[in-house]
């Protein structure tokens, strides 16, 4: 088309000039017509190219608008890589009487909430996550104890603690490590928390001796053989331990020197049933200036066999030169030990029958005394769906202090309801 227009022009002009236009003067037009030759060209090419450009603007345009926006992106990435989850323990029905140094007393019949946590799992990469569980305690002032009335508190206090936060990593050779807060392996049934899914209540006063929580590092590796496994836990830096259900030195500690601790539960199989066999020891200092020695250690098993599982440990846990009253130093010992018995009848019903009877120190004048607590619990589980349980619970206790002064006999009633979401 553009070389017909052109011989167009030119022979036109050539028919107009015959005989007038002198050869240079045909030589310059030629000229011309070639440079507006090439000018038409390059105009042509430039709005393809411009055409092709806006072709791909529209495109990117088009795929901008079917990407996610920035938050959508973050919410995708965290729900894949982000778990929360939670623990909700409630009360329908609670209630204590019994005696108080011979004396009958009671509590009220309530209703109420425990306990709410809250677990936060973050996977950082493939081989590091972090997890979070803040917790809301309600105390009420609702578990007897010796040297205090059967009473609940008229108003409750609600508080904000952390069950546990550490850092989860998955290192070479099979071994897996925590670095934070968290629950030691001293007592298999409250490090692993299997306690939480069979009571409401734990039994009164081996709470005390089973409890152990601290901050540190805690390595972890299952060594499996032919017909037996061995898990080990070995904890070579732990934050001092306080005696109780509120640990004062989880988070700090009043001096240098760490704790140790070890367990293992050597596991295999034999006639038919699963033998479990628990052990710990561990050591340190308990003291503000790091001089005087704890040593703590338990030992037990756990054996299931078709629906029936029994277990039970006995732990001790000893102080150096603990402090008297009257002035002067006693070494003292908090030991015990349980028994219990489970039967799954179906998989929604089971029962629980368990007996503890432990001795704990008490800062007497001139020597330390003994508090024993006898504890007979009998549970019931029911599970209206795979992660919610009513637990009617009866509990006895016989308890006592070792120079008379206390004496304290007692029933508990509870109508207990706990649901993991």
């Amino acid at each position: 088309m553009k070389i017909t227009v052109v011989s167009a022009i030119i022979c036109a002009l050539l028919m107009l000039g015959v005989g007038r236009a002198r050869a240079d003067e045909l030589q310059e037009l030629k000229q011309q017509l070639n440079l507006l030759q090439k000018r038409i060209e390059e105009l042509e090419k430039n709005q393809i190219e411009q055409v092709k450009k806006n072709e791909k603007v529209e495109t990117s345009v088009n795929k901008i608008k079917k990407q996610p926006s920035a938050s959508e992106v973050v919410s995708d990435a965290l729900s894949k890589k982000t778990t929360v989850s939670g623990h909700f323990k409630f009360f329908l029905a609670d209630q204590s009487s019994g005696e108080v140094n011979g004396i009958d007393q009671h509590n009220s019949f309530s209703a109420g909430v425990s306990n709410l946590w809250l677990y936060f799992n973050k996977q950082l990469n493939d081989w590091v996550q972090i997890e979070v569980a803040p917790e809301l305690v309600v105390e009420a002032a609702a578990t007897p104890s010796l040297g205090a009335n059967i009473r609940r508190s008229g108003s409750a206090n609600v508080d904000i603690d952390l069950a546990w936060a550490y850092l989860a990593l998955r290192l070479p050779w099979g071994i897996q490590a925590r670095a934070g807060a968290f629950f030691p392996y001293f007592s298999e049934e409250y490090a692993s928390k299997v306690w939480w899914d069979e009571q409401y209540h734990g039994n009164n006063g081996l709470v005390t001796l089973e409890n152990y929580r601290s901050t540190g590092i805690e390595l972890y590796r299952n060594f499996e053989f032919e017909n037996f496994s061995l898990p080990v836990y070995l904890y070579p830096y732990l934050n001092g331990d306080d005696r109780g259900i509120i640990q004062d030195k989880r988070f700090t500690d009043n001096n240098s020197n760490k704790s140790f601790l070890a367990h293992v539960t050597p596991e295999f199989f034999a006639f038919g049933a699963r033998f479990k066999l628990l052990a710990s020891f561990g050591m340190g200092k308990w003291d503000d200036d790091g001089d005087h020695y704890s040593r703590q250690w338990a030992a037990g098993t756990d054996v299931a066999y078709g629906p029936v599982n029994i277990s039970g440990e006995y732990m001790s846990r000893w102080r150096e030169d603990l402090p008297l009253l009257g002035g002067g130093t006693q070494n003292g010992e908090d030991e015990g030990w349980y028994i219990k018995g489970l039967y799954r009848f179906t998989p929604q019903w089971r029962a629980l029958l368990k007996y503890s009877d432990v001795d704990l120190w008490f800062p007497g004048t001139t020597s330390l005394l003994t508090d024993n607590y006898k504890t007979f619990s009998t549970a019931v589980n029911y599970f209206i769906t795979e992660s919610s349980i009513i637990m009617p619970q009866l509990e006895y206790v016989d308890a006592d202090r070792s120079d008379g002064s206390q004496r304290l006999k007692y029933f508990r009633y509870t109508l207990g309801w706990r649901t993991t979401f």
